[in-house]
């Protein structure tokens, strides 16, 4: 095995050369090669001819038409007996040759992580990372707010190496000195907060909670194991949360502090934006847990998201029931499962009415624990789905979109709102979840980012156009996405083939959504009917079909 790595790298050293730049960065080109362009008069042979007397090397040196039109040429030379560096120079002295460089080699613009195992996350490519780590890697809000994210969990090792930079800290708190140091109304919570035992006791240290943050925040680009999807961020940990008391508990502290934050304007608390719960009980329906999902909406009076893990067990929660699934609350997103072929997994639950998106969970490879013993491997289950979901609310703050995130501290709920309509309105289609989900779709951050982008780059008013209809033929819910060149109210109307108004509604374009109306059609006999959208002169109209 030894003999085959030098080989390896012996083979990969003679192929590409690597140069140093002053920036620090490096450059890759390709050995025994340069480009050069002739000058229109001069012969390519007598260049050659030239060149080979000057320096010669165990093989003459051959090229070849590159571009004819422009006069340039491929140079081949054996490096192993040529001075590459001697070479560049004298053919730069040349009075023959008009240009000669290096054959680089160029690299795709999406940001990768240097992390040795990030060649094994395959779940972070499925979801547009690379791309979407080009623009952000995390960390603060344009405002400079730094963001934060609560795991709720029985316990997770925060020592973890590639988890301790990430570990929120509550800098106003003294550790374990038995007081509320910052009067915020708990006592030693310095590294979050354990409901059971009061204080931030990490709780019991488990494999799971160890994965759930590792997915949401592994410290990205550190040369070490792997990267989350925010290399940047601050993970709360709320431990030993198994009993609806501790839930709830947990939740509590989490709306405290991101209220503080609020009213304060950041001089305490902490900037939550979201909050994980990679557990639940099946088989269970909201009616007979309130307490539980009143959480949920009081977390989000505040601008507080929550991510949920729907059943790993493939039951319609809708008719079977789940929790939280159930809890109908504005602010929960639940997740499910899909696998590396993106396709939903059998083992997870769905619900036209109660699971929102998809997300990749099996086995996803992310930060582990044995133990006090710090592990990578794999981690699988709508509990793996989910924190992708939440590490994508987390990044979408960071974008440097100062009008998506402006009013965090002041209407607080609106901007939590707009971030998860940006998240479920940007899924990429997907047919194993279509009528099984509310978006049909799994979670696309590259595509929630190129959202931002054209919204808060001025482009996302377009000329008037109904952009897709979907699905198309439909049976029960039609969607209609559109584009705008203003956010005034518009007109959107459905004819049947006769010419006949069958409906009419004034919509207002949001400048931070991805505009997507929704008709119920269930009703309407199986027939060809259009759909119309505009105001004054100005109409687009698209044919759909009913059966």
């Amino acid at each position: 095995m030894y003999i085959m790595n030098i080989r390896y790298y012996l083979t990969l050293a003679a192929f590409f050369v690597t140069l140093t730049w002053a920036a620090g960065q490096s450059l890759e080109r390709q050995a025994g090669e340069l480009l050069v362009q002739l000058n229109a008069e001069s012969s390519p042979a007598s260049v050659l001819f030239q060149l080979n007397q000057t320096i010669p090397g165990a093989k003459p040196m051959e090229w070849e038409p590159l571009v004819s039109d422009w006069q340039i040429y491929l140079l081949h030379f054996d490096e192993s007996t040529i001075d590459a560096a001697a070479l560049l120079r004298v053919a730069q002295r040349m009075v023959d040759i008009r240009n000669v460089q290096w054959n680089h080699r160029v690299f795709e613009r999406t940001t990768q992580p240097n992390d040795p195992d990030w060649m094994m996350q395959d779940d972070m490519t499925m979801i547009g990372l690379p791309e979407a780590w080009d623009v952000t890697t995390g960390g603060l809000t344009p405002a400079g707010d730094t963001i934060v994210v609560a795991v709720l969990e029985k316990g997770a090792l925060l020592d973890h190496p590639d988890l301790e930079a990430n570990v929120w800290h509550n800098w106003g708190e003294i550790p374990g000195n038995g007081l509320d140091d910052d009067g915020n109304g708990y006592t030693d919570d310095f590294r979050g907060w354990n409901p059971r035992t009061e204080n931030d006791d990490p709780g019991a240290i488990g494999f799971h909670g160890t994965a759930v943050n590792g997915i949401i925040g592994a410290k990205g680009n550190n040369s070490i194991g792997v990267a989350g999807v925010n290399w940047n961020i601050k993970l709360m940990n709320l431990a030993n949360t198994e009993l609806e008391s501790e839930i709830i508990a947990a939740y509590k502290y989490v709306a405290d502090m991101r209220k503080l934050y609020n009213s304060t304007n950041g001089a305490k608390g902490a900037f939550v934006v979201a909050t994980n719960a990679s557990f639940g009980i099946d088989y269970e329906f909201a009616v007979d847990h309130p307490l539980w999902c009143a959480a949920y909406d009081s977390l989000g009076k505040v601008g507080v998201l929550s991510m949920g893990a729907t059943a790993n067990q493939n039951v319609d929660v809708d008719q079977q029931g789940d929790m939280p699934s159930t809890c109908p609350s504005e602010y929960l997103i639940m997740v499910t499962n899909v696998d590396k072929f993106d396709k939903r997994k059998p083992t997870a639950g769905y619900g036209k009415n109660h699971v929102d998106l998809g997300a990749p969970g099996d086995g996803s490879y992310t930060t582990y624990s044995q133990g006090m013993t710090a592990q990578y491997g794999a981690f699988t289950g709508t509990s793996a789905a989910t924190p992708h979901v939440t590490g994508a609310v987390g990044l979408l703050y960071s974008l440097q979109c100062g009008d998506l995130t402006a009013d965090a501290l002041t209407q607080p709920a609106l901007c939590a709102r707009r971030i998860r309509d940006i998240i479920l309105e940007n899924v990429s289609p997907n047919e194993t979840l279509e009528n099984i989900t509310k978006t049909e779709g799994r979670l696309d951050v590259a595509a929630s980012v190129r959202a931002v982008q054209e919204l808060c780059g001025g482009l996302g008013a377009g000329p008037l156009d109904i952009l897709w209809v979907r699905p198309n033929p439909v049976q029960d819910l039609l969607r209609v996405r559109y584009q705008t060149p203003s956010y005034v109210p518009y007109q959107i109307r459905v004819f049947n083939m006769l010419g006949q108004q069958l409906y009419e509604e004034t919509i207002v374009p949001n400048p931070f959504s991805s505009n997507i109306w929704e008709y119920d059609v269930h009703a309407l006999p199986a027939g060809v009917y259009a759909v119309s959208f505009g105001r004054k002169e100005a109409w687009r109209s698209v044919k759909f079909v009913k059966y």
